[in-house]
């Protein structure tokens, strides 16, 4: 049975209700331990564009450095919680397969969760287990749908959660599961009854750990469950565009009504943000959050800039840091930190 107490217990622990209505919201930020995301292994065509997500890589590529000085840098911006896409980024003991070479052992991750959390930072762990964003998982994304797979999924989640020590959340991805994002040859994408069955297969794992289940806000994935999802649940909704400021929801974009929809619908929604194609999209959308969707619904928010942990993505990565926390003061007025400026970032 679900244990969906625990899990909402360890929630509340983390961020309790009346917390949602003052400055302790969520403020996250989203950083990429590993890099294979959408070209699967074995792929051995032309790449479909030159981007650095689109190639399988078989070493680690995240860059340390570039990962300590971004996650430094990030409580001085009054973020207070960081979402890590493990990914092939470390060796776990249930499935070391899935592991690249020169991928984080256990101990140096827990070494880093350590810092994290000394600096304020709540580290939360985060897989995508969409077949869109599979190809981390090596050769076990061509195994969707079998029985193995769903051993697979349930082990490396619950040592997972063992790693960060039972987290507020965990996050399972599961969105873009269409063949047109699928960079390969073959594309894998499941029926709304085999999406729904894992989905609800992933939810069941995590609540049993005593952990809240968070994943993106896909309509598709609603959809395939038809309605029927734990209110434990934590959707991260995405979309990175412009927004021009309205006065009534009617007037607003399909996906500020999808937001208020759900958070009418009972479901708490942490708003995603980014610099990755508008640089206005942070303020706009919390300026659209806050006029539109009840406040007591929104968890708190998180920006991904959706560039690698590398030296040459740098200063993209703390544009997008910084981005946010500028629109964060603008629109609701103040944060726990000191006024930063951003010369004051860079050594």
């Amino acid at each position: 049975p679900r244990n969906r107490a625990s899990a909402a217990e360890n929630w509340f622990s983390y961020i309790h209700k009346e917390d949602i209505m003052s400055d302790n919201k969520i403020r996250a930020f989203f950083i990429q331990l590993g890099s294979n995301i959408d070209r699967k292994k074995g792929f051995d065509g032309p790449p479909v564009k030159d981007e650095e997500d689109c190639i399988f890589r078989e070493e680690m590529y995240c860059q340390k450095e570039v990962w300590t000085r971004v996650t430094s840098l990030l409580p001085k911006l009054g973020f207070n919680t960081l979402v890590i896409d493990l990914a092939e980024g470390v060796r776990l003991d249930s499935h070391p397969e899935i592991a690249t070479k020169g991928a984080w052992t256990k101990d140096e991750l827990r070494e880093e969760l350590a810092r994290l959390r000394s600096i304020g930072l709540d580290p939360i762990p985060k897989f995508n287990f969409s077949p869109g964003h599979s190809a981390w998982m090596g050769d076990w994304a061509y195994r969707f749908g079998t029985p193995e797979f769903d051993v697979f999924c349930r082990e490396i989640v619950e040592e997972t959660i063992e790693l960060f020590d039972t987290p507020p959340f965990f996050h399972i991805g599961e969105e873009e599961e269409s063949a047109a994002v699928q960079h390969n040859t073959i594309a894998i994408t499941r029926c709304p009854k085999k999406k729904a069955e894992d989905v609800r297969f992933l939810f069941d794992v995590i609540m049993n750990k005593g952990v809240r289940p968070a994943a993106w806000m896909d309509p598709d994935v609603f959809e395939a469950l038809e309605g029927d999802v734990p209110k434990e649940v934590l959707f991260f909704t995405w979309n990175y565009d412009a927004h021009r400021d309205v006065d009534t929801l009617a007037e607003a974009k399909p996906y500020i009504q999808m937001i208020h929809r759900y958070a009418t619908l009972g479901y708490d929604v942490v708003p995603t943000v980014s610099t990755w194609s508008w640089h206005l999209n942070a303020k706009e959308v919390m300026k659209a959050c806050k006029k539109h969707v009840p406040e007591e619904r929104i968890a708190g928010y998180m920006t991904a800039s959706w560039m690698l942990t590398r030296e040459n993505k740098f200063f993209s990565l703390v544009n997008d840091a910084y981005t946010f926390y500028a629109a964060y003061r603008d629109v609701f007025g103040t944060l726990p930190v000191t006024d930063c400026k951003p010369w004051e970032l860079i050594d």
